[in-house]
């Protein structure tokens, strides 16, 4: 493969050229590599080729635990794939090249038969981020009567929360009109008199007519930041309430006195350092701050993190052996499963035939796949041959099921790669995948206004709605 790589001050027209068709050339096999890959999961959808028996959810698990890809963007993938069998334009435009993936996802979430001409005739000519707003308000207007929208919104509700690398949480929320409204408003009634506070501390540091000029104009960044931070206390304030008078909250059973925070403090067996759960190492001072009102439960752990102890709490044993279970475990143990909150402790003899209530005899499994156990759809056993115990996972006929599929993609070097890509996709080129749009703004309400009467039938050409135009 020619490198490339030019420094800056040598770059030339000519080198500078190259490097663009260079990269839409790659682009347009991609393109088409991406429409190989979604009709192949299509046909191993079709034929439940993934079930593995019954111990694999679904395709887009599959796809989660051999190929990597976030189980989000594996389920997308999948509807694509599916949708793609009932759409020749747009699958026929995909497989040459000519419309990436991210302009096909969008398109197939309102394409139909009838209308998929249309909406491949804005996707050659506008942009994804034409499509994308295209599609979301021709959405909205298609929506007949109130109470489609109402179930719509409804079912499109979602919280999703994690920590991100620095231990932050981050926090996203899709809410139905009536509920993000009252959320919103009792996070304003809550921020009002913090940021009053806050604005006074700042304006200590500049002048009034200075501070107003600013905040009108929404600049500097610290005066948003201002705003921001001060939502931010204000849900935190909203939680804590809650679990202080939980108890009086309709009948939901909040936390008291000690219990409304529970710190699951590690500390390393050489006491040189602790951790919260299975995050950022803490400083001693941190872990007394957050240990000063909470209830504290210690866990003594070896150097390569393995539980060996874990301190009782005022509960029955199995609590406490169900905690050091989840510090151990953490997500369900079946080879490529990633579930972590709907899980049960299983016993890996059975306790009816003698097996112990005790860590080294239980395991973390996701409702489906302890349901699948039962079933005899897989067993587990413990193989203690190689010293350190291990979990081996078998199919009813012994056939052991993989725990790891790293490297996933073992002896494919990157010239191998581009040459199966121009063998896959012969006819593009560096022109293939190029958008036609040239700066245009897109009449959005002409692309809706031809989208519905395509869907009426009516069936006119409408091929100048179709572009971007000014």
């Amino acid at each position: 493969m020619t490198n490339l790589a030019f420094p800056p001050q040598q770059s030339c027209p000519d080198e500078d050229e190259m490097l663009g068709q260079q990269i839409t050339l790659l682009a347009g096999q991609i393109n088409a590599a991406n429409h190989r890959l979604l009709k192949l999961i299509a046909r191993f959808d079709e034929r439940k080729a993934w079930s593995g028996g019954g111990t694999v959810r679904s395709c887009a698990h599959w796809l989660n635990w051999k190929c990597g890809i976030a189980l989000g963007a594996a389920r997308e993938k999948v509807r694509v794939a599916q949708c793609l069998e009932t759409l020749p334009l747009i699958d026929a435009s995909f497989a040459a090249g000519e419309i990436s993936y991210s302009k096909v996802r969008a398109m197939t979430r309102v394409a139909t038969p009838g209308n998929e001409d249309f909406l491949l005739r804005i996707a050659q000519h506008g942009t994804a981020s034409h499509v994308e707003k295209a599609v979301g308000k021709y959405k909205r207007v298609q929506a007949a009567d109130d109470d489609t929208v109402e179930r719509e919104q409804d079912n499109a509700r979602k919280l999703v929360y994690y920590q991100n690398d620095d231990g932050m949480w981050v926090i996203h929320a899709m809410l139905p009109p009536e509920t993000g409204a009252l959320v919103v408003k009792a996070i304003e009634a809550i921020t009002a008199p913090l940021q009053a506070q806050q604005q006074e501390e700042l304006q200590q540091d500049v002048s009034a007519e200075t501070f107003s000029d600013a905040v009108e104009q929404e600049e500097p960044p610290r005066y948003q930041a201002l705003l921001e931070h001060s939502r931010a206390d204000a849900l935190a304030m909203m939680a804590e309430h809650f679990l202080a008078s939980g108890e009086s909250n309709g009948g939901l059973q909040g936390l008291k006195g000690s219990e409304r925070c529970q710190v699951m403090l590690h500390v390393d067996i050489t006491h040189e350092h602790c951790h919260m759960d299975d995050r950022h190492w803490l400083s001693p001072q941190t872990a007394r701050r957050l240990s000063c009102d909470a209830s504290l439960v210690t866990v003594l752990e070896d150097g390569q993190g393995r539980v060996l102890n874990i301190g009782r709490r005022t509960r029955t044993v199995p609590a406490n052996i169900s905690r050091a279970l989840a510090i151990r475990d953490k997500t369900c143990r079946f080879p490529g499963c990633c579930e972590s909150r709907y899980v049960d402790a299983h016993h890996i003899k059975h306790w009816a035939d003698g097996g112990e209530t005790s860590l080294h005899n239980l395991v973390t499994l996701c409702r489906y796949h302890h349901r699948q156990l039962h079933k005899g759809s897989f067993s587990i056993r413990v193989d203690n041959t190689s010293g350190a115990p291990q979990l081996l996972f078998a199919t009813p006929s012994g056939r052991t099921i993989e725990t790891s599929v790293s490297p996933q993609f073992p002896d494919v070097s990157a010239e191998t790669w581009v040459d199966e890509l121009r063998h896959a996709a012969p006819k593009v080129d560096a022109g293939t995948c190029v958008t036609q749009w040239r700066g245009e703004d897109c009449d959005y309400g002409m692309v809706v206004e031809g989208l519905l009467r395509r869907d009426e039938g009516k069936g006119s050409s409408l091929s100048s709605a179709a572009s971007p135009r000014t």
